[in-house]
């Protein structure tokens, strides 16, 4: 499914109102904030219309990749003032190639099955949380009579996957093929993961996929089980580390300010972070007093003492009814 460039990225026209600028913060792939939990819900399905960073943020997503919750908390700050175009992409799709096309500023992703984006030259990443590994079933395998299947439970079994997606898996296979005097059998044509899903339900084998992948394609003729002794899987935000070439100045800056903003929801950051642009347009609560810190109040003004105020240094007065000291 191909994508027709709608508006143009904010490198091909200069902003009237460039957005308030973020400190930037340059995360590479070993910046690991990852989140306990996945995120919220899939985002509804629709063709977007991608607009300048400075008036608003296009974000695409792979299939499992469930970014509602991140893209509410930017609804819930920016509102229309900066309004969030979800992208969501198809199985076969290619988020780095719509990248390239500038049919979105960003794009969460599975590197695993996006290599490219590894390449630290050309591209940002902030790895975001890892999902579990699982196996699909067929509902009457004799497999899901357990809870958990181990790696060399599956030796025996034919995945219908390129050997090189679970290389441990590929090892212990070659083994059992070898003892057994047998070759493996060719794969039969799949576009994506949902042809797979079809052939596993077909009998003609088992499938390894994230447990998110394994629920969006989830069916009452199959089930999946955790894989505990492979590698989770992991999700990365990725945006394009150089500009575009006709960015520059002022507009290459509103555009990674923006991101930036991204950024911060994915990894926690609070609407009053002072890393964020929303700190630097809130302001303070009213009726409230800063917070002492030594001499200083939060705001950063010395605090002074009036005369009356001032602690008194001589020696301390006796409490009614007891004798002083001599």
């Amino acid at each position: 499914m191909s994508h027709q460039p709608p508006h143009p990225l904010p490198g091909d026209a200069a902003p009237e109102h460039p957005t308030a600028d973020v400190e930037a913060v340059c995360v590479e792939a070993s910046d690991v904030h990852g989140t306990d939990d996945e995120p919220g819900t899939s985002a509804s399905a629709h063709r977007p219309t991608v607009r300048p960073a400075t008036g608003g943020l296009s974000v695409a997503f792979v299939p499992g990749i469930m970014p509602s919750k991140w893209f509410g908390r930017w609804q819930e700050r920016f509102g229309a003032r900066i309004p969030l175009d979800p992208v969501p992409l198809e199985e076969d799709g290619d988020p780095l190639a719509v990248l390239q096309r500038r049919e979105a500023h960003a794009a969460l992703l599975r590197p695993e099955a996006a290599p490219g984006s590894r390449d630290r030259d050309r591209w940002h990443a902030v790895p975001l949380y890892r999902e579990r590994p699982v196996v699909v079933l067929p509902a009457d395998h004799v497999l899901t009579l357990l809870d958990e299947v181990p790696v060399a439970e599956l030796a025996s079994e034919r995945l219908l996957q390129d050997l090189a997606e679970v290389p441990a898996w590929a090892r212990l296979r070659a083994e059992h093929l070898q003892a057994a005097g047998q070759i493996e059998r060719e794969l039969p044509a799949m576009r994506h993961t949902g042809d797979a899903v079809e052939l596993v339900a077909a009998g003609l084998g088992l499938l390894v996929v994230p447990m998110s992948l394994a629920r969006l394609h989830h069916r009452k003729d199959l089930v999946h089980r955790p894989v505990p002794d492979l590698p989770e899987t992991e999700v990365h935000l990725v945006w394009p580390r150089l500009p575009e070439p006709q960015a520059s100045g002022e507009q290459a800056a509103a555009e990674e300010a923006v991101i930036q903003e991204f950024v911060g929801i994915t990894r926690g950051r609070r609407a009053g972070s002072s890393r964020g642009e929303a700190a630097q347009e809130r302001p303070a609560p009213a009726g409230k007093r800063g917070r002492v810190s030594g001499d200083r109040t939060s705001a950063g003004s010395r605090r002074t003492r009036s005369p009356s105020s001032a602690p008194h240094r001589g020696r301390k007065t006796p409490r009614r009814g007891r004798r002083s000291p001599r």
